[in-house]
């Protein structure tokens, strides 16, 4: 296996991740309806912002239920892609014989690492999905709460100057 290509693979899993991330995060927001939602999603996974995410949606008065009922199948895709990516970003490296040998090189040493059964093809049909389930999501709540509604979170930031981060201090 071409570690290059593996690293690209691998690369545009984790780009469509960190957009998975942040359109759930535009979600969060939009779905709470304020853009102070934010100081409190910058701490919480992508796992933990489906699931409350659905649960919001579940209750929200706003929504007709055709909107809840695409939130919550945007959600499942999305919920769906995630565990795929933390299965091949966590299961998929080992220090032990399996089926393909590749070195990662590091300015201070080399090291032999395992990938387990993953093909570059399966790589990229993730990102695929990953891209496919955020798609699904951004039309779902566009649809539902409007078109400006994925931006509700931009406008803290906005009016701050810098980002939210986790650590508030």
């Amino acid at each position: 296996m071409d570690i290059d290509e593996l690293k690209c693979a691998l690369g545009g899993v984790v780009l469509e991740s960190a957009h998975l991330e942040r359109v759930l995060r535009g979600t969060f927001s939009a779905l709470v309806g304020s853009k102070y939602a934010a100081v409190f999603d910058g701490r919480m996974t992508a796992h933990t912002l489906i699931e409350d995410c659905h649960h919001i949606a579940r209750v929200h008065t706003g929504l007709p239920e055709s909107a809840r009922a695409e939130l919550s199948e945007a959600l499942n895709a999305c919920d769906a892609a995630n565990r795929q990516r933390n299965r091949v970003i966590h299961d998929s490296w080992a220090y032990r014989p399996g089926s393909a040998l590749v070195t990662l090189q590091s300015q201070r040493d080399s090291q032999d690492v395992t990938v387990i059964t993953r093909s570059l093809a399966e790589l990229a049909d993730l990102a695929d999905q990953i891209a496919a389930a955020v798609g699904k999501l951004a039309a779902a709540v566009t649809g539902a709460l409007g078109a400006d509604s994925l931006r509700t979170e931009d406008q803290l930031r906005a009016e701050l100057g810098h980002d939210i981060g986790a650590d508030l201090g």
